[in-house]
């Protein structure tokens, strides 16, 4: 997921030639503590999560690719594929711990130095879930299953809301569509529900583009931040309109480099909070202070680059300081605040292809109730049974549904 867009294929291929991938390098670092309680466990390259008014927690998972392969070359296929795809991302919630199925059979797609694409986020508008998927396409092995973003429906099936491997298609950045790492697509990662504006706020990392979806699949490109790479990786609504984004930075990632921007639904964009490093997750207490994410601190400047269990919490102090809050994290992927003020973190961002990833809920030191169900998860949770099919043999509701 995170490796294909945070690395300029260069980079990549040097790291894939002289050493273990990035995953193996995971695998091997020996165990540190973990901050907070494992809350849910057994699942498949976790990504970012919500809560549903009745306090289910949901969980976008990745998935781990599949056996076709992509039937459209593009710059980033050539560099780090083959790529292989199927229908392994799912949608779950979590029932005392453990996944559970909500949604099967979405796209994924797995690159050969083992990162995965598939269901990045999901997100509540009105009395819908929806779901971003950036495995999907002709490039991942998906020509029938678009990445894009697809609507959970109440028998278990998906809806194609809006066909993002399409549109950047037909609506390209202005970083262009020949940069090093170009994934045609790699369109949808973070997505968060705005009901004031009802509409979706979708991050396209890869182009590197803040779009508004709307439920009927409108989709307009409200900033475009390609301009020098920034990776953007991270959304959270804004008080009072607009959202906050992070950004990760390309390889090697020097601490420091990254910074939270604001944009306004015109498009405005401004600097909010500078001097981070690797930015995954951002979140906004009740107060309104920021949170901030970091996957991986104290980087190199020689490949693998990243520092296996260096993720941290940040609060922000100040435009160009924070507050460290939690440490420890093996790559971080998503932050959230949950319903009890609690801070929740799912990990790592590579190399749970195996059912390995979890959700970790850390004390936030802000008053909260404490939710039922959010508490240790049991030591073994069984990964959902991964969906294989030819994509697109999900049925499809009418756009009626």
């Amino acid at each position: 997921m995170l490796l294909r867009r945070v690395f300029v294929i260069p980079v990549l291929v040097t790291l894939f030639l002289i050493g273990a991938p990035l995953w193996a390098v995971a695998k091997q670092a020996t165990p540190m503590p973990m901050p907070g309680t494992v809350i849910a466990s057994g699942l498949t390259n976790p990504r970012d999560f919500t809560w549903g008014a009745d306090g289910t927690l949901y969980v976008a998972l990745a998935g781990s690719g599949g056996s076709n392969p992509a039937t459209e070359d593009s710059p980033a296929n050539s560099a780090i594929g083959p790529f292989m795809g199927g229908s392994t991302g799912a949608l779950v919630r979590i029932e005392n711990g453990c996944p559970t199925a909500v949604v099967t059979g979405l796209p994924s797609v797995a690159d050969g130095i083992g990162s995965v694409l598939g269901a990045e986020d999901v997100a509540i508008l009105g009395d819908h879930l929806y779901v971003s998927s950036d495995g999907g396409g002709a490039a991942h092995g998906n020509a029938d299953a678009p990445s894009g973003i697809y609507r959970a429906l109440a028998d278990g099936t998906f809806q194609l809301v809006a066909d993002l491997s399409a549109w950047l298609r037909a609506n390209p950045a202005k970083i262009g569509t020949t940069f090093p790492d170009y994934d045609p697509d790699a369109d949808g990662y973070r997505m968060v529900g705005d009901d004031s504006a009802g509409l979706l706020w979708v991050l396209e990392p890869n182009s590197g583009g803040l779009l508004s979806i709307t439920p009927d699949g409108t989709i307009t490109r409200v900033a475009d931040l390609s301009d020098g790479h920034p990776v953007p990786s991270a959304l959270a609504l804004a008080p009072g309109g607009g959202v906050y984004i992070g950004n990760l930075t390309a390889a090697p990632f020097p601490d420091g480099a990254a910074k939270v921007i604001k944009v306004m639904p015109d498009g405005t964009v401004s600097d909010v909070w500078t001097g981070l490093t690797t930015v995954t997750g951002l979140a906004v207490a009740s107060d309104g202070t920021l949170y901030a994410l970091e996957m991986s601190t104290g980087n190199t400047d020689q490949p693998p680059f990243l520092q296996p269990g260096s993720g941290k919490i940040l609060r922000m102090t100040g435009a160009d300081s924070s507050e460290e809050v939690a440490s420890g994290l093996m790559f971080p992927v998503s932050l959230n605040i949950g319903p009890d003020n609690a801070f929740y973190v799912s990990m790592p961002a590579i190399g749970a292809n195996d059912g390995s990833g979890s959700i970790v809920r850390i004390e936030s030191g802000m008053a909260g109730t404490p939710m039922a169900g959010m508490t240790e998860a049991p030591a073994s949770c069984s990964p959902i049974p991964e969906t294989m099919a030819t994509p697109g043999a999900t049925p499809m509701a009418s756009p009626s549904s």
